[in-house]
């Protein structure tokens, strides 16, 4: 893969991409799978229970996350540093509020129901042609000695 220019979150990411977050509980990493509910500039957000067990050291204020992407259907792939803040501003909670967000909560005006921002600080993402049989072909010509055409590489900017 060769360094390619950076790309920005929206280029990346969309509403309703799942993506790992990871956040620390006290001196462990933990990781969970969340849906993103809004790409704005270098923030992602994302609706959230009160109730879970990381909530708490992530609301208390500017908590360092790491997250990533895992899109095998189209090839691409990040990972993010950044900080994530919260909110239970019903307003946030209603912009962003949709219908699948309904399966995790008692609706919109549940008590428990968050905003989470994750504000990029940096990252990296790698693509390539998507597929199996684009996959195989970009593999094939990297083997051949064109490392370049196995995909792309370079930083997300906010």
């Amino acid at each position: 893969m060769t360094d390619d220019p950076a790309k920005h979150l929206s280029d990346l990411f969309d509403h309703g991409d799942t993506v790992m977050l990871m956040t620390m509980i006290g001196a462990e990493h933990s990781s969970r799978p969340m849906t993103v509910a809004a790409v704005d500039g270098g923030r992602l957000s994302f609706l959230v229970d009160t109730t879970a067990d990381w909530y708490a050291p992530v609301a208390s204020g500017n908590a360092t996350v790491h997250l990533t992407l895992s899109d095998v259907r189209h090839n691409e792939f990040a990972a993010l540093n950044g900080v994530a803040t919260a909110t239970k501003d019903r307003a946030a909670v209603d912009a962003l509020w949709s219908a699948p967000a309904g399966a995790y909560f008692e609706g919109k005006d549940d008590p428990n129901v968050a905003v989470l921002y994750f504000d990029t600080s940096d990252g990296q993402y790698w693509e390539s042609p998507s597929g199996r049989i684009g996959s195989l072909i970009s593999m094939a010509k990297a083997k051949m000695g064109k490392p370049s055409d196995a995909g792309e590489h370079g930083s997300v900017t906010p």
